[in-house]
């Protein structure tokens, strides 16, 4: 049973989420250098009864400014019906029910803020009745974070493996980019929907969680750190990098049968895709989501796997890129994810001042094993355009 704040649906007295200090603690530890202010929204009233349970899902966003979702669980009695979180990986398990029957203070609440992109479920309750108060957590889009400098009690296990990194004469010598893939979707945030800008110790902080962490610590060792939106789809995987996510209205644009024209006048496409230029010369420090190679994409707000980075579906149509939708055309998903950028330097540059070039023999042997890499990936690639993949033929055949 659900009852809407919306209309005055209903209220609550004598708690507020900001006097009892929970903004600030959801502020300490979900968004610590963003100083835009926070505000806990009331939302609905979620009443679970014997049997009552809500599968995995992502909240659907509810404006631009809301970053995530506050749950507030009030002192009733029940009895299973554990609340659990999931993201890439790491799982989080609340049992209410089992700390309202033992805790000292009748009246004592509980609660959790999570970010509205994780994926959380309600699992069946057994008996009783689970009570809780839902917020959307919002926060001043037009508000200028302030710059804050990361220092080395940040992270010095993330901080000293950028070191290292930099300081290994065999990675990338000639400098280059290194590509990471988000934990968290920023399509739907009007501040990444206007042409980006290379971060800094400030507009870092609009990113969330592992994002801005692994931003400030590369921005700290001196590295250079964009944001990169990219766009792929579920036919054979090509994919393109975007010059900005794109608003509502540009995606209002995506028709029922498009092709490549389409697609380029109605989104921010910068340059080609990867079919033509391969891996945009990015080094990833993790693979980027995809429909091939290891699992299926899923919706955001459908139930996903928690080891893919995340990706957000766009558009759903028929899309063959020359146009022709006789026999040619395929029903795709088209998917959109957010990366970051890393320029390393070259040997001797920069933060790499003092690391010197490997000597003659040993480069000569780094680049003929380099060279043995490249050929299997072009090698790869053809053999994907020729053979009779699953994931073309659908293509091919129509």
């Amino acid at each position: 049973v659900q009852l809407k704040a919306g209309d005055g649906g209903f209220s609550v007295e004598h708690f507020d989420p900001e006097t009892a200090g929970i903004l600030d603690e959801i502020r300490r530890r979900m968004l610590p250098h963003d100083s835009s202010p926070l505000i806990a929204e009331l939302y609905a009233l979620n009443v679970y009864t014997s049997g009552g349970h809500f599968a995995p899902h992502k909240d659907t966003p509810r404006g631009q400014d809301m970053f995530g979702t506050l749950v507030v669980c009030l002192p009733s009695q029940f009895w299973r019906g554990e609340f659990v979180l999931t993201h890439r990986g790491v799982v989080q398990r609340f049992d209410w029910g089992q700390a309202i029957a033992t805790q000292p203070e009748a009246n004592q609440l509980h609660w959790v803020a999570f970010f509205g992109d994780v994926d959380h479920q309600v699992e069946r309750v057994g008996m009783g009745a689970r009570v809780t108060v839902t917020y959307l957590l919002r926060r001043d889009a037009e508000f200028e974070p302030s710059p804050t400098i990361a220092d080395e009690d940040l992270a010095p296990a993330v901080l000293e493996a950028w070191h290292a990194l930099l300081a290994d004469a065999k990675f990338l010598p000639q400098g280059g980019i290194v590509g990471y893939p988000c934990c968290h979707l920023y399509h739907q945030d009007a501040r990444f929907q206007v042409k980006q800008t290379p971060l800094d110790q400030c507009s870092a902080n609009m990113l969330k969680g592992r994002d801005q962490l692994l931003a400030a610590t590369a921005l700290q060792a001196g590295l250079d750190v964009s944001f990169a939106p990219y766009l792929f789809e579920t036919c054979v995987d090509e994919t393109w990098q975007l010059e900005r996510f794109p608003t509502r209205k540009e995606t209002s644009r995506m028709k029922r049968q498009m092709d490549l024209s389409d697609l380029e006048s109605a989104l921010p496409i910068h340059g080609e895709s990867s079919e033509k230029v391969g891996d945009f010369g990015v080094t990833w420090l993790e693979p980027p989501p995809s429909s091939g190679s290891g699992g299926v994409v899923r919706d955001a707000n459908a139930d996903s796997s928690p080891d893919l980075p995340a990706a957000g579906r766009l558009h759903s149509c028929e899309y063959c890129e020359w146009g022709y939708f006789g026999n040619e055309a395929s029903d795709v998903d088209f998917y959109i994810y957010a990366a970051l950028h890393v320029q390393i330097p070259k040997l001797g540059e920069g933060p790499r001042a003092n690391v010197q070039p490997l000597p003659r023999a040993i480069k000569k042997k780094a680049r003929a094993g380099n060279t043995k890499v490249r050929a299997k990936k072009k090698k790869a690639r053809v053999a994907k355009k020729k053979a009779p993949a699953k994931s073309r033929k659908k293509r091919d055949r129509g």
